[in-house]
C-alpha cells in the first residue's frame, strides 16, 4: 500500500510580484521513486473585486535548473503504514526552476482558491530527478498559500 503525504507553502503566505512567475510550492521525486499527486490547491488574499485573475500552473520539472527553494518543509504524513517520505519538498523558490514543463493550467480570481484533486489511475506523476511544481504569475501584488498531496510508489 502506499503512504499519503501533504506539504504546504509553510507558517506565511508566498508574496506574489506583479507579472512575475514565482514557483510557489514542489514536491521532487526521490531516486527510483514515484511521486503520484492526487491533490493540490492554492488560495489568495487579493481584495479588489475586478483584479485580474491569477494564473496557476501545474509543472512538470526534468531536474535540470531545479531552482532555489525558500524552505525545504518534511512531508506529513496524512495515510498509510508509518513510514518516512523519501521524496523531498521545497516551497517560495527565491530561483525559479529553468526546466519546467506546463501541464495544466487555471486562471483563479484573486479574492479565491482553487483546488484540484486527481481521479484515481490519472494522477499526474514524476520519477526520478525533477518533480511537480505549482507556479503562479499574478498581474498585481497579492499573496498566495499552497498545499500538495502526493503517494509515493
Amino acid at each position: 500500500m502506499s503512504a499519503g503525504y501533504a506539504i504546504n507553502s509553510g507558517s506565511s503566505a508566498v508574496a506574489l510580484s506583479a507579472a512575475t512567475a514565482k514557483t510557489v510550492l514542489g514536491v521532487v521525486a526521490a531516486s527510483a521513486v514515484t511521486a503520484r499527486l492526487t491533490e493540490l490547491g492554492v488560495s489568495f488574499d487579493g481584495v479588489t473585486a475586478t483584479a485580474v485573475p491569477v494564473l496557476v500552473e501545474l509543472c512538470r520539472s526534468s531536474g535540470g535548473g531545479a531552482g532555489t527553494p525558500g524552505a525545504t518543509p518534511t512531508p506529513a504524513q496524512v495515510r498509510g503504514f508509518t513510514r518516512t517520505a523519501q521524496c523531498t519538498a521545497g516551497n517560495a523558490y527565491s530561483a525559479e526552476p529553468t526546466t519546467l514543463t506546463v501541464l495544466k493550467q487555471w486562471l483563479v480570481h484573486a479574492q479565491t482558491g482553487m483546488m484540484k484533486q486527481s481521479p484515481l489511475g490519472r494522477e499526474e506523476e514524476h520519477t526520478g530527478a525533477g518533480g511537480l511544481f505549482i507556479r503562479c504569475t499574478a498581474p498585481a501584488t497579492v499573496n498566495v498559500r499552497a498545499y500538495m498531496e502526493f503517494e509515493e510508489g
